[in-house]
């Protein structure tokens, strides 16, 4: 028998999981010293389920049980550290929470909705409720712990399938011109280089805030004038993680101008000089260090605080991502003024910006091309 009574009148548990494919010995696990004849019964479900994944139509399937699945599938596939902590706050801070006595088997479309909407009531810490964005992205990864659950043959449909995403709020692109550029570059002072740096290399590569942050020397070529896009950096419990970019797409070689290339030259020289005690190989040093701590998205946003406010009122500071729209507007109008058509342009940009699909990079800018809409308009008038 499994479930045995011990001479102590304490129970004992000795599961047996088939024999060894190489060995041909039977594989068991054993627990001894449990106080109750019910408890080792538990003791025997809880094992079966969650280590030999033994699952059988009457078991009741917790969201820890499909939780730890999901952990494992994203153990196997290499997934980012970023998505795998992101999941991780979803799971710890909402869905253990709300579904902490659910059966995951049974749970209904009626129920996710439910969940959805006890999501947009949650605190968030910026204030308010969660938005529609953070709410979709972590239904996201409830669709994809259901999609886990039918894979291992828990259940048979996903019941977030019947599910919309909500609307999310429209935030108008705000980017600066290159004149405006300069007036927020001049207001830098000389001991600030560091977050100067930081901006010109968004302005001017069009980057995201984790890909620049990730950015040493090594994928730095001032000879051949590129940069070569492989990692973004990110910042969770106090410490710097460095991971792959966000898509395969994002893996990237952006080219960069005579001018940047000669002051990129002259800091890393300068950068070096300043490093030198700490270590020799300056290829391997974050391109804005002037100390052996790096720079990261905490220092830059508490930097942000202070530099706001000695901004002229004409002078609006736009958000991080901002540059990198200021950067694709400038192409844009670099293009169009060209004579480039509209296509190369859009092509161009999807692959210096790293979109997945072309459809993204028109989706956000092609609002940028007013003059279009307008010759659209006119044609109607010889209708």
């Amino acid at each position: 028998m499994v479930v045995t009574k011990q001479k102590n009148k304490k129970w004992r548990v000795d599961i047996s999981d088939g024999y060894d494919a190489i060995t041909g010995l039977q594989k068991r696990h054993r627990k001894s010293d449990l106080k109750s004849r019910k408890e080792a019964e538990q003791y025997e479900a809880d094992y079966r389920i969650n280590k030999l994944h033994q699952v059988t139509h009457k078991d009741k399937i917790s969201v820890s049980y499909l939780y730890s699945l999901v952990q494992e599938e994203d153990e196997l596939r290499g997934n980012k550290r970023g998505t795998i902590d992101s999941q991780n706050s979803y799971y710890r801070v909402y869905l253990s929470r709300y579904f902490k006595n659910a059966d995951m088997r049974n749970v209904s479309l009626n129920e996710i909705k439910e969940y959805r909407n006890w999501l947009k009531c949650q605190p968030s810490k910026k204030g308010g409720c969660l938005s529609n964005s953070h709410v979709n992205q972590q239904m996201i990864f409830v669709h994809k712990m259901f999609d886990v659950a039918i894979a291992n043959r828990i259940r048979q449909d996903n019941p977030c399938d019947g599910l919309r995403r909500l609307p999310n709020k429209h935030n108008e692109m705000e980017y600066y011109t290159p004149e405006q550029f300069k007036e927020f570059d001049s207001l830098f002072e000389e001991h600030e280089y560091t977050f100067q740096l930081l901006y010109r290399v968004l302005m001017y590569t069009g980057l995201r805030m984790g890909e620049a942050l990730a950015l040493t020397w090594e994928q730095i070529n001032l000879d051949e004038k590129y940069i070569d896009v492989k990692y973004s950096a990110y910042y969770r419990n106090k410490q710097v993680y460095i991971g792959s970019v966000k898509t395969t797409q994002s893996n990237r070689r952006i080219y960069i101008h005579e001018n940047f290339v000669n002051e990129l030259k002259e800091w890393k020289n300068r950068q070096h000089e300043l490093l030198k005690e700490f270590s020799q190989n300056v290829n391997s040093f974050q391109i804005y260090q002037t100390s052996p701590e790096v720079l990261t998205a905490p220092k830059v946003s508490n930097f942000r605080v202070l530099f706001k406010k000695r901004l002229p009122k004409n002078l609006k500071l736009i958000r991080n991502h901002d540059f990198r729209h200021s950067h694709a507007a400038f192409l844009i109008s670099q293009g169009l003024r060209n004579g480039e058509g509209k296509d190369y342009i859009f092509f161009t940009l999807m692959k210096r910006l790293g979109h997945s699909s072309i459809t993204t990079t028109i989706n956000v800018y092609s609002h940028l091309f007013p003059e279009q809409q307008q010759e659209l308009a006119s044609a109607f008038d010889n209708f």
